[in-house]
């Protein structure tokens, strides 16, 4: 989503029209939105956030911001990413800028990826498609969620870029209709079988998540069932 709005430089007015009927949400809050994005340069992160809380289901805009019980975990997170100081070099040549650089040996231009977060489509009808898309635009990895709205194979033949992959570890096999994953026989455990897929269709790397032995209690979702 972030490429599709950066990508406003080139031909903005009619960009920011594709973008914004993409959420699923009436022609009054397009509306709103589209002034919103014509009247003023977005200049901070943070003014994106807002966009989304006016434009998206308040259900799908809790599910994206919020966190699990009295949310001291994703409060942290944040505190800990403003604790990150970014150290200047001084009396350095200035006049070229590369901040490419790489990441497990794949090419990078920044040293900046694309974090795994679910269900896309909450968002926007294409998904993480849409992202692997923008990723490759802007020449940076992709990692795609366990929790994705699109399969492994939908991402993978969507553009050609790199591709990370975020696994859980499961003792127990996922039906058919959970998480658009097929089971194979052949596979002892659904964790054998994301791998062995996530690798068929080109993913470099595995992002092995390690700290949800269980579900989070995420209030804000039970409200809003």
């Amino acid at each position: 989503m972030d490429g599709i709005i950066w990508n406003s430089f080139l031909g903005r007015e009619n960009v920011i029209l594709n973008f914004i009927s993409l959420f699923p949400v009436n022609f009054e809050d397009q509306a709103y939105v589209y002034a919103r994005l014509m009247a003023a340069e977005l200049v901070n992160v943070n003014e994106f956030q807002e966009l989304a809380r006016q434009a998206l289901p308040k259900m799908y805009y809790d599910y994206f911001r919020g966190g699990a019980e009295d949310q001291h975990t994703l409060k942290e997170n944040v505190e800990a990413f403003h604790r990150i100081i970014i150290q200047p070099r001084i009396l350095v040549d200035v006049r070229r800028i590369d901040m490419s650089t790489t990441i497990l040996g794949y090419n990078t231009s920044a040293p900046i990826t694309i974090a795994p977060t679910g269900r896309h489509k909450l968002a926007l009808p294409e998904g993480e498609v849409a992202t692997a898309r923008a990723a490759a635009a802007c020449e940076t990895i992709m990692a795609l969620s366990f929790m994705s709205t699109c399969t492994v194979e939908e991402v993978a033949c969507s553009c050609n870029s790199i591709r990370f992959f975020q696994l859980y570890v499961f003792h127990f096999l996922l039906s058919s209709h959970s998480f658009n994953f097929f089971i194979d026989p052949i596979f002892s455990s659904s964790t054998a079988l994301m791998v062995h897929r996530a690798e068929k269709n080109g993913f470099k790397a595995i992002i092995l998540t390690a700290d949800t032995p269980r579900l989070g209690r995420r209030e804000a979702d039970i409200k809003n069932k």
